[in-house]
């Protein structure tokens, strides 16, 4: 559906109390992960996702995403992904589409791997087959060599067309797929960027991200009322801190066009719009290079003025802080280390 902001004090929004997140007795020991259709359905209708554009606002709820989630699942089940599965991930950027299919690929009992690979042929074939993975989801008019994947089928998400891919297996790549057995509860896996030395794969099982995000969670006093920016790329891990805050809190996620980033006057008005009609992001993680771009004055008057709710949580927060000395108390006293 279609809005130019959110109404919290709408009838359609049902607030959760406390109580109604606590898990019962007989599933206490064994609580649902963040990312559970179940759980994610229980905070209703709750905005989940907000797509800013220059126009308009596109919303998704907590409950209409489950019910996309489901059909995903339904879907990759059809074409026959089993549990486990290793499933890469090629998206051009953040769109309701892209963070439904994360979550189809946990609920289905998957993992993903994120991928910015912009050749979709041999090299992303040898890294895929390097981190074990053999199914490949793409979004948009990205094209796949059908020398190296095998085209199993679409769906449409949000109006967005995403392709399943299966891995060619080989002879020759026979000793690839007896590599060592992953952790249990695997979540992702992801490639560092190489800049020390060869790039490496990184395994992330679901227990390295539920604690951090746990406490981070009770730093920031983060909950429903909050919107959280989704602004890292999916191949840069820290996305993964604000897709999991959010889904943690039931809080909302932002995310505004890709080209928009051209333009930090348009990024920093789609995140604190003039509009008091338009909600903006009370919730920030971003580099301060990314940061400084806004300007000295509009960093001081709109993001960090006594009106603003903003909680952020930068890398290299000193750095920022050494810009605006003045400010350094009130920007130490509400940053969070990434």
């Amino acid at each position: 559906m279609a809005s130019d902001g959110i109404n919290h004090s709408s009838p359609d929004w049902e607030p959760l109390t406390p109580s109604d997140m606590v898990p019962s007795e007989s599933t206490a020991e064994q609580p649902d992960k963040l990312y559970d259709i179940n759980r994610i359905r229980a905070f209703k209708h709750v905005p989940f996702l907000i797509r800013r554009t220059e126009t308009k606002d596109t919303i998704v709820s907590y409950a209409d995403t489950a019910d996309e989630i489901q059909v995903v699942m339904n879907f990759l089940q059809m074409k026959g992904v089993p549990a486990e599965a290793g499933i890469a991930l090629r998206v051009t950027e953040h769109t309701p589409a892209s963070s439904i299919i994360i979550l189809a690929i946990l609920n289905h009992k998957c993992h993903f791997f994120p991928t910015d690979k912009m050749m979709l042929s041999q090299d992303l074939y040898s890294q895929m087959s390097t981190a074990g993975v053999e199914f490949l989801l793409v979004n948009k008019h990205l094209t796949v060599a059908p020398l190296y994947f095998t085209f199993l089928g679409s769906i449409l998400v949000f109006k967005e067309d995403c392709r399943l891919y299966r891995v060619k297996l080989k002879s020759a790549d026979e000793t690839v797929h007896t590599k060592k057995p992953l952790p249990a509860n695997m979540c992702y896996t992801i490639s560092t960027t190489g800049t020390t030395g060869k790039p490496k794969l990184i395994h992330v099982p679901y227990e390295c991200i539920a604690p951090n995000i746990l406490g981070l969670s009770q730093k920031l006093n983060v909950s429903m009322a909050d919107i959280i920016y989704l602004g890292t790329p999916i191949t840069f891990d820290p996305f993964v801190v604000e897709f999991f805050l959010a889904l943690q809190n039931g809080a909302t996620l932002l995310n505004s066009r890709h080209s928009m980033r051209d333009s930090p006057s348009k990024v920093l008005n789609a995140l604190f719009p003039d509009n008091l009609a338009t909600p903006g992001i009370t919730v920030l993680q971003m580099t301060p290079s990314l940061f400084r771009q806004f300007g000295a004055s509009s960093i001081k008057e709109r993001v960090l003025s006594g009106s603003s709710s903003l909680r952020c949580f930068l890398e290299y927060c000193s750095l920022v802080a050494n810009h605006f000395p003045a400010m350094s108390s009130l920007l130490l006293g509400c940053i969070q280390m990434s």
